[in-house]
């Protein structure tokens, strides 16, 4: 037996770092929001699988240290599953180090898989229980849409959707590196979070209060010259906004002109890679 999820990336629309916690953490505001850019999961049962099995195709690990293979192997001890012959094939397209949640999104992908094949029946906020566990992303990636996401990111408030666009998305090569990204932010000044505003504005309905909403305090505490040069020429292409999503580094840009967005990616190619997206609603399980 064969079964297939998409993986949708996902958004920030805005990130705010609210302090350090006493473990060690960093309490967070967001506004998330899933996109159609996505990797296909692929869960496979049946004679010649025996054991817990991951495969991708583009280096990734296959045993623990892959988030599908955690994702799993709690999913089995929750439900107290003892047969865990499965074999997982992921299809990336969701770029790695992008801030794009593409691990988070496999993991969500496989617990929606395992809870289909299993016929376990597990509800939404079971599932995101499972994957609080995985990783901090993972339970919004669960049904994903628009959500305020706080804590950790594991505490979830659906938000109004964001109205349809075209996004623009653009991964440089710069790296950024999340603990130093977060170490960063402990020096930096305090700063009127951004997250209150976009969620009033995804309840106007109105995409340019949107698009005047965004921010990332990671951004603004880890100056690259990429990151805006790129959001500069998104602007200067049409983009009613332009930000960095998660710790970066990729950028992404609103357009209400597909067209628009077209032209501006492939000014962007010199910067890396490109893709065109929409945004996605949350889904049901």
């Amino acid at each position: 037996m064969k079964w297939t999820e998409p993986a949708y990336a996902k958004l920030n629309l805005t990130l705010d770092i609210l302090g350090k916690l006493e473990n060690g953490y960093h309490s967070l505001s967001m506004v998330m929001q899933s996109v159609s850019l996505c990797d296909q999961v692929t869960l496979m049962r049946g004679e010649g699988i025996s054991g817990l099995q991951v495969a991708c195709g583009n280096g990734a690990p296959s045993g623990p240290e892959n988030i599908v293979w955690r994702a799993a192997q709690s999913f089995f001890d929750y439900c107290d599953i003892q047969d865990q012959d499965a074999l997982f094939q992921i299809e990336k397209h969701i770029p790695s180090q992008a801030g794009m949640g593409g691990g988070s999104s496999d993991g969500a992908a496989a617990l929606r898989l395992l809870n289909r094949a299993y016929g376990t029946g597990l509800s939404p906020e079971e599932l995101r229980q499972i994957g609080a566990g995985v990783g901090a992303d993972v339970p919004f990636c669960v049904t994903g849409g628009t959500m305020q996401a706080q804590g950790i990111g594991e505490k979830l408030t659906p938000l109004a959707p964001l109205p349809d666009c075209t996004l623009l998305l653009c991964k440089p090569p710069v790296g950024v590196s999340t603990p130093q990204a977060f170490r960063e932010s402990d020096r930096a000044p305090a700063v009127p979070p951004k997250t209150p505003a976009m969620a009033a504005a995804l309840a106007s309905g109105d995409l340019n209060q949107v698009a005047a909403c965004l921010g990332n305090r990671f951004q603004e505490i880890l100056p690259l010259p990429e990151i805006e040069e790129i959001v500069a020429e998104m602007r200067f292409g049409g983009a009613l906004g332009a930000c960095m999503t998660g710790s970066g580094s990729a950028v992404f840009g609103i357009f209400t002109e597909e067209s628009a967005a077209q032209n501006t990616g492939e000014a962007l190619r010199k910067w890396g890679q490109v893709w065109l997206a929409r945004p996605v609603p949350q889904w049901e399980i």
